[in-house]
């Protein structure tokens, strides 16, 4: 006897059909309720795993390894770019044509098939393409550099992850030397770390230096906090209160490691009546190229060594101890608390990860950071063991980036 399959699911299973032959069919409110957006997408990524035959997961598994590489191919040519600017679909002549690099049109073809096999664009007929949804969120400056990023200065540290941790026999050391990114580069004394090799390669550094710059362009950000803000101005009147000069001599936020001062910048136009001095302190040939306006000053600081500015109302780190195993963030940590007083605030601007159920773009970057430089993406009981250890106590955590995890933890020294 047959079995019929529910109507409901016949149906769901058209409607899914239509959606992905015809992007135009998708609803409106599919594009404007985000939180609708977002439950679509994680029950269609959770189901694909479920529904897969062991082949098809090998399929997939397998082979993603090349998704990236081939996006980094289509960016070289200008695919993604030509297809999007063009009015009307493009011939694979066309394409090569457009390129400026003048390739061998049968490797072209065969680039493009495989492109529009993962919808990166999409094949209208034999030999003809059209830009696909897919294609145009890799296309732009910021996310080519991504791109760039991830083949020309990740993948190798990624594929010889397994060979480094069978090394050290799955305990990897948390000197910042002795990486995976390290033993897959075969780096020179004088470019052991990812940053150092960086150095010397100038297009490499551009690449991470725009993607830096760039992904995290139309998320909120802590200064979109004002209970935040606020904490920092409190803290500011207390350290400034009594002492000699007041408010115009203090010194309302320091952004260590803070490159050429985007933060600084930033929250001086959020808060622009606090009164007293931001300081830009990173190593001085990151700050000589640092443009700044009247109130912001620039101090050339190596965080490992010390810190210079005493008793400010706060001190912020964006998105650098991700990039430093404990040992070293203990003594980065250990010198602003030295520094601080005791109404200062410590602001680290993270990646949280929950203790359990963590999210695929927090555990990813996590071991990306183990590949790069024996560091780590912390979860929240580490954060606060962390702080812990050197003195600082976890006075809140707040999140301002969900789907990232990111937060500001703000911390004071620990009371006596």
């Amino acid at each position: 006897m047959a079995v019929h399959k529910p109507a409901s699911l016949d149906s769901t299973l058209s409607l899914l059909e239509k959606l992905a032959t015809d992007p135009s069919a998708i609803p409106s409110e599919l594009r404007s309720d985000d939180q609708l957006r977002k439950r679509l997408l994680s029950a269609i990524q959770k189901l694909v795993p479920e529904l897969e035959t062991p082949a098809e997961t090998c399929q997939r598994v397998f082979y993603n390894a090349l998704e990236v590489p081939m996006a980094r191919v289509a960016i070289d040519l200008n695919v993604l770019d030509n297809l999007k600017e063009s009015p009307s679909p493009l011939t694979t002549e066309d394409l090569a044509s457009k390129s400026g690099k003048n390739p061998d049109q049968k490797l072209l073809a065969r680039v493009l098939r495989y492109l529009a096999s993962l919808s990166l664009i999409r094949e209208v007929e034999t030999g003809l393409w059209t830009a696909s949804h897919f294609g145009n969120n890799l296309s732009g400056k910021g996310q080519a550099a991504g791109v760039r990023n991830m083949v020309d200065n990740c993948f190798a540290a990624m594929i010889t992850l397994p060979a480094f941790l069978r090394r050290h026999n799955y305990n990897p050391p948390e000197t910042k030397d002795d990486t995976a990114f390290a033993q897959a580069n075969r780096v020179s004394d004088e470019e052991k770390t990812f940053f150092d090799w960086l150095k010397t390669r100038p297009e490499n550094a551009k690449a991470f230096n725009i993607f830096m710059g760039a992904h995290r362009t139309g998320m909120r950000t802590w200064l979109d906090l004002p209970e935040i803000t606020d904490e920092i101005k409190s803290s500011f009147e207390k350290v400034t209160a009594g002492k000699e000069g007041g408010e115009e001599k203090g010194v309302s936020f320091v952004d260590i490691g803070g490159n050429i001062g985007h933060q600084c910048k930033a929250f001086k136009q959020h808060v622009p009546d606090l009164k007293g001095t931001i300081i830009l302190e990173d190593l001085e040939e990151v700050i000589a190229n640092a443009k700044l306006e009247d109130g912001i000053e620039k101090v050339p600081v190596d965080f490992l060594e010390g810190q210079p500015v005493k008793g400010a109302a706060s001190y912020y780190f964006r998105s650098v101890l991700r990039n430093w195993s404990d040992p070293y963030s203990r003594i980065i940590l250990g010198h602003v608390r030295d520094a601080m007083d005791e109404d200062s605030l410590l602001l680290i601007d993270e990646l949280v990860l929950p203790d359990r159920g963590a999210h695929r773009y927090e555990t990813q970057l996590d071991l990306t950071m183990l590949a790069m430089l024996n560091a780590e993406a912390r979860t929240e009981t580490h954060w606060k063991q962390l702080l812990s250890e050197i003195g600082l106590e976890v006075k809140n955590i707040v999140y301002y980036e969900d789907d990232a995890r990111e937060a500001i933890i703000l911390a004071k020294k620990a009371s006596s």
